[in-house]
């Protein structure tokens, strides 16, 4: 097997691992446990499995300056923080599907932040597959998923856009840092301020079902550590714009592992709105990162 073709059964299993994440935050919440706990839970697990990785490897050991430690603490205190209890909370009132659906619009608004704050003029087809893709949600939207609410969709549409906030500043301050370093440090910070906000609110309770423990393991193991570690081994096979394409895999694995697991009903018109959605978004990713390539080289 060559290291292209491992690069990509790496980043199909990155994708794997992301798209259970909305089916077992739905048996967690199921098995008593709330979403301050499951998140506080997922991210700390996980940060201490990543504080090892960075203490064990020499390589990431490298100088951070105060500006990058503060927008490190705004992306994994603030913002991801924010954007995972957004989507976590959307799955309440809507489908896994939905929700990793209108998540994954967050390209075209990484594109939209970047033009606004960068005064960057977009290419006809970046402006056409965006208008493309929002055509593709009113038709999946329209299509309706059974009576959507709007409270739950309102959620997942912030938490993409905060996702785009979160890409933008990182790439804008600290992309200079190793990736792994970034997200471990990112990681650490959000179970710092997860454990704050349930410590101060009284929300963290501890008292749910083996059910939801071995989902909120598996939100560690399978969505976090795994889904993480593949995503850069394969990163490194297949370079970014690859990668960023293939991740594109994730929102169709979730809608097919949640008609499969959950039982959700999905439509033939869905379906075209969705394939509408990831196309426009494709196109966006591909022209971005082909971009940035091409810049680097």
């Amino acid at each position: 097997m060559n290291r292209f073709t491992t690069g990509v059964l790496l980043m199909c299993l990155s994708a794997t691992g992301f798209a259970v994440m909305p089916i077992l935050a739905v048996f967690a919440h199921e098995g008593g446990a709330n979403i301050a706990t499951t998140l506080f839970l997922r991210f700390a697990f996980a940060g201490v499995f990543f504080y090892l990785c960075l203490r064990w490897n020499k390589r990431f050991q490298v100088s951070i300056t105060k500006k990058q430690w503060a927008a490190l603490f705004l992306c994994g205190g603030v913002i991801y923080a924010l954007i995972s209890t957004l989507y976590f909370a959307s799955l309440n009132y809507i489908s896994g599907s939905l929700a990793t659906l209108m998540l994954y619009t967050y390209p075209i608004f990484v594109v939209i932040l970047s033009g606004l704050i960068e005064k960057e003029v977009f290419p006809r087809k970046v402006i056409f597959s965006i208008l493309l893709a929002f055509a593709g949600m009113t038709l999946v939207i329209g299509a309706s998923y059974g009576a959507i609410n709007t409270v739950g969709l309102l959620l997942a549409i912030s938490a993409s856009v905060g996702y785009a906030i979160h890409i933008v500043l990182m790439n804008r301050v600290v992309k200079q840092l190793p990736a792994f370093l970034t997200t471990g440090l990112v990681i650490l910070f959000t179970a710092l301020v997860q454990l704050m906000i349930g410590l101060t609110t009284g929300s963290l309770d501890f008292h749910f079902d083996t059910m939801a423990w071995a989902s909120i393991l598996g939100l560690t193991a399978a969505s976090t550590i795994l889904a993480l570690l593949t995503f850069f081994a394969g990163l490194q096979l297949v370079g970014s714009t690859n990668a960023s394409m293939l991740s594109m895999l994730e929102p169709i694995l979730t809608i097919v592992l949640s008609v499969i697991i959950l039982d959700e009903s999905f439509t033939l018109l869905q379906m075209i709105g969705t394939l509408i959605v990831l196309f426009g978004a494709f196109v966006v990713v591909r022209n971005q990162s082909t971009k940035r390539e091409i810049a680097s080289s």
